[in-house]
């Protein structure tokens, strides 16, 4: 039987990141004083390699090798070997090789880092051993991946940077090289959303896994972010609208949060629908909490942990709430339903769960949530953990506007405001605000990115002043900036290395940034930052290039 193999090429000196440095030697035990042969051995100190789903991958290793007092090769030998460990006894080296060039075989199940060194032998009189080690670390797919939504002659286009680092693989359409299939969506790509543990949270209805939403124009697909299998089509999500005779599907906006059970929460054509945290997505229409009706237009929201989340509608000019949505009874009609038992399915239900703003009567509101004036655009709102900040821009007197909503105040014993703090400044650098992406992360607290043309600035808001500083410019002066996402900006995730310990992904501290470098080609940047919000001392940057125009993007996790 022939075995199909993918070969993945390790050339020394063609690894970023690499760490040059002469290779160690044994010698052979003569002490007549004479000019050494002096063997360098460049590897790289650490390679990845992504794994293949179906067949092996095939890791070919090519060291570069220079010799002070010879240029030909035929005084050397060479051998590989591999490090085995044992437990309660010292590692043992196996030989997995004698040519100058290493094959390391991966299985799709071979998951574990991999500990190889180059032996090389010099036979010329009073030779000596040399030898360099380095580490093989396997890709699993789509464990740890930016996936980045494109549009690409006028379609939707999911591509994936697999990996971290330097072992970050840009897939330029990864759902067509693992599915054999352009992605089957119909419309202009709008939105990309992630979501590490969609399910129930003690998956009592669901097993969690990681997912991805793709969003258009007319279509919403919902697929697992390992597999890319379906979960469930949009019509499915939304069978409200086909048992009630509306055939016309348009997604403004989706949001998901069921793991903290808060739940879904879909506008579709101006209209919001709601689903409880269960996720199984099955959408009812969401209304005011006493039951009037009153038109609103609902373009922005954030969540709040464990008091849902913040509604701005623009429409009125106003913040309003929506209360979580996690109702045990009501998942269990959604399970039947799932399983095909269409009376399980109310199409007169209704989710009850919008509500106004209001006031702690402990505790005064810094701003009115009820009238933010006609002169405010909105630029984004972002979670930060209890918190939301809502950053609006004011053509009255062209500054941004910043409202801090404390999700502790809807607690009810609490005695702080629900409308905490307002605060104004003026545009970072003079940016576009059509232009303007915001990011935010719980890790630094009440403290905004904010990202045009080429530079991003940070504004700490921890201080009675706000501060704006410079953060990061971007070599290309042409190039723009169109996104800011954190790995997650509401929670990190870790597990166990080869060595025991716990290890932090440090998710909250990794921003990504999405570029448009012009002429419909796009690509990630990655930055790792301090606890200070400034980027680490010390830390490489990672650009990943080769995708076409970025519409959105976000980080998957395989937990």
């Amino acid at each position: 039987m022939k075995i199909m193999r993918k070969n993945v090429n390790i050339v020394s000196f063609f690894v970023g990141g690499l760490l040059l440095l002469s290779g160690c030697y044994d010698d052979k035990g003569s002490y007549d004083y004479h000019d050494i042969n002096e063997i360098s051995i460049e590897l790289p100190t650490s390679v990845s390699v992504r794994l293949s789903k179906e067949k092996p991958v095939v890791a070919v290793i090519e060291p570069k090798l220079s010799q002070t007092l010879a240029e030909e090769e035929s005084n050397l030998t060479y051998r590989w070997e591999e490090k085995l460990k044992k437990t309660g006894a010292l590692d043992e080296w196996i030989e997995c090789g004698q040519e100058k060039t290493c094959e390391l075989v991966f299985q799709p199940t071979d998951v574990n880092i991999r500990t190889v060194r180059l032996v090389v032998t010099d036979h010329r009189k009073d030779g000596s051993e040399w030898y360099q080690e380095m580490t093989v670390k396997p890709i699993v797919p789509y464990s740890r991946s930016w996936f980045v939504l494109q549009q690409v002659d006028g379609k939707s286009v999911l591509g994936v940077v697999d990996g971290e680092g330097n072992g970050g693989v840009v897939v330029r359409d990864a759902y067509k090289s693992d599915m054999k299939q352009d992605l089957p969506i119909e419309g202009t790509p709008k939105f990309l959303l992630t979501d590490w543990s969609y399910g129930t949270w003690d998956e009592y209805y669901t097993r969690q896994q990681p997912v991805i939403f793709v969003g258009t124009d007319r279509d919403v697909h919902l697929m697992n972010a390992v597999s890319f299998e379906q979960i469930y089509t949009y019509q499915e999500m939304l069978h409200i609208k086909e048992v009630t005779g509306d055939n016309n599907f348009s997604p403004d906006w989706l949001v998901s949060f069921t793991s903290s059970r808060l739940g879904e929460i879909v506008s579709d054509n101006g209209k919001l629908y709601a689903a409880a945290a269960d996720g199984l997505s099955v959408y009812y229409p969401l209304v005011w909490e006493d039951g009037h009706e009153e038109s609103c237009n609902v373009t922005k929201i954030a969540s709040m942990t464990t008091y849902g989340f913040i509604f701005y509608d623009e429409q009125n000019h106003r913040f309003l709430r929506c209360k979580q949505y996690y109702n045990e009874g009501d998942s269990d009609y959604n399970y039947y339903f799932r399983k095909g038992r269409e009376q399980y399915f109310f199409p007169a239900k209704v989710i009850r769960n919008i509500v106004e703003i209001g006031a702690n009567p402990y505790a005064g509101n810094a701003f009115d949530p009820n009238d933010l004036g006609n002169d405010k655009i909105m630029i984004d709102m972002n979670r930060v953990d209890m918190n939301v900040l809502a950053t609006l821009f004011s053509t009255s007197d062209h500054k941004l506007h910043v409202y801090d909503f404390d999700g502790s105040g809807f607690g009810a014993s609490s005695t702080a405001a629900r409308c905490a703090g307002k605060y104004t400044f003026d545009v970072p650098g003079g940016m576009n605000v059509d232009e303007m992406s915001i990011a935010t992360s719980y890790a630094f607290g009440k403290m905004l990115f904010i990202a045009g043309g080429n530079k991003i600035y940070k504004v700490d808001l921890n201080r009675t002043v706000p501060r704006v500083t410079l953060l990061y410019e971007h070599e290309n002066a042409f190039a723009k900036i169109t996104g800011l996402k954190f790995r997650n900006s509401n929670t990190d995730w870790g597990y166990r290395n080869d060595e025991g310990n716990w290890e932090w992904i440090g998710a909250p501290y990794r921003l990504g940034i999405s570029l448009d470098y012009g002429g419909n080609e796009g690509g990630i940047l990655e930055l790792k930052l301090a606890s200070t919000g400034e980027v680490e001392r010390d830390s490489e940057v990672f650009e990943y290039k080769g995708f076409g125009k970025i519409i959105d993007f976000g980080y998957s996790v395989k937990l």
